[in-house]
Formats: C-alpha cells, sequence, structure tokens
C-alpha cells in the first residue's frame, strides 16, 4: 500500500488525543507534505481540508509550508513552488454544524471529480459536528453510511484520509475511563489509530503511539511542535 509521510493512501487514518496534543499541527503539516515533489519522496499533490471546529489557522499553516518549501528548494533545484501557489493546493471547507458538514460529504464524489489530484483529505474533527441535536442511534447510522462512502473513495482514489478524533469519559464499568469519542464500535471504522499525548512539561517530549494497523505493529514515536512543524526526536 501506497504512503504520503507515513500515513497509508486508500484508507482512513484517526489521530486521538485531548486538547493540544497535537492533532490539528500533524493534519497541518500533512498538508504540506503531501505537495512535496516525487522525487523527494512526496506526492506532488493536492489536499482537502474539512474543518468543522475552526481549528484551521492560516497563519501557523503559513509558518509550516514556508518551512517545508524551504526544504524543498535546497534539495531540490528544480523546485520552484511558490507559497502562493502551494496554498492553492490546498481546498479549505468550513463545515460547521451538522447540517453544512452532512451537505458537504453529500457533494464529497463531486467535489473530487472536479478537483484533480486531491491525495488528501482532513475532516479535524470528525466528533464534532454529531455532539449536539441527534441521538445516539441516528448518529451512528449517519455517520457510518458517510464513512463507507469516504472508505470507498479513499480506496479508488488512493487517497489517504485522516481524522481527528477528541477524547470522552467513559462511565459504567470502566469509570473514569478517558476514551476515544464516537464509541467502541467507531474504532472498528479506521484502518489505523493514533493516539497522541502531551507531557506536563511543554519542554518535553510529545508521544504518538500506534493502537491500531494493518500494515504495522503496535509501536510508539517521541516528537516535537517546533515553529516549522512537527519534528521527530528519534
Amino acid at each position: 500500500m501506497e504512503r504520503t509521510d507515513g500515513i497509508p493512501l486508500g484508507s482512513i487514518t484517526e489521530l486521538l488525543g485531548l486538547p493540544g496534543t497535537g492533532k490539528t499541527q500533524i493534519c497541518l503539516q500533512l498538508c504540506a507534505a503531501v505537495q512535496v515533489p516525487e522525487a523527494l519522496g512526496g506526492l506532488n499533490a493536492k489536499a482537502l481540508y474539512i474543518d468543522t471546529n475552526t481549528n484551521f489557522v492560516l497563519k501557523r499553516f503559513t509558518e509550516i509550508l514556508s518551512a517545508t518549501l524551504t526544504k524543498c528548494h535546497k534539495l531540490l533545484e528544480e523546485c520552484n513552488m511558490s507559497e502562493e501557489e502551494a496554498l492553492k493546493n490546498v481546498h479549505y471547507v468550513g463545515a460547521f454544524g451538522l447540517e453544512k458538514f452532512c451537505a458537504f460529504m453529500y457533494q464529497l464524489p463531486k467535489f473530487l471529480a472536479e478537483e484533480n489530484n486531491i491525495r488528501l483529505i482532513i475532516i479535524d474533527s470528525i466528533a464534532f459536528p454529531f455532539k449536539d441535536g441527534i441521538t445516539a442511534k441516528q448518529r451512528t447510522g449517519l455517520l457510518f453510511r458517510q464513512m463507507a462512502e469516504l472508505q470507498r473513495l479513499a480506496v479508488e482514489r488512493q487517497i489517504a484520509v485522516v481524522l481527528t478524533n477528541e477524547m470522552s469519559t467513559r462511565v459504567g464499568l470502566s469509570s473514569g475511563a478517558v476514551v476515544g469519542a464516537l464509541g467502541d464500535a467507531w474504532a472498528h471504522r479506521c484502518n489505523t489509530r493514533l493516539l497522541l499525548s502531551a507531557p506536563d512539561d511543554p519542554a518535553g517530549d510529545r508521544l504518538a503511539l500506534l493502537l491500531k494497523s494493518n500494515i504495522s505493529p503496535e509501536a510508539v514515536a517521541p516528537f516535537k511542535i517546533t515553529s516549522d512543524g512537527i519534528r521527530d526526536v528519534n
């Protein structure tokens, strides 16, 4: 299976974590990485960023994108993409609220047919539109139908789909346990699941734990968030 910067193409990857653990930062980094020329191991492609919770910050993305382009220009003389061109390669959609989110997801197949070379789809976050105004049964049915269609599009078009998900507290037998939102059944819908954590010490390393993968064993990797983006500390 092909990958883009470690994220599998043709499948759905979920980034789990509490606020401030780096979920959105990784998504922004991927939107820059997907544009890296093939000669440098990238896809020379475009991204679609579906923002459901006003997480996308243009200033921060521009910082990450600028650093990525600088590295590309240093490593590859024929890489002459400008920052303006690179910004246009990221299609931003503000899908705030359940109605707008569902409306865009319904139009997604048409959107992908009209926009060439999109190889990365970000949904940040998948849980937020379903928080209010819908029963658990309605949410499950609607969400699973949408994800089935998203999985089909990912496979057919060889797109890497990355979803961020929040954490919630489960009561009952495992009282007080912090788990991923949307329930246990949802966990089976994603091909890959990564749990992110942040240290109490701001200077410490963050951790990414691979909880589930069809192609890799369980593993953990430290990383830092810098002004230039995500940095592996290994």
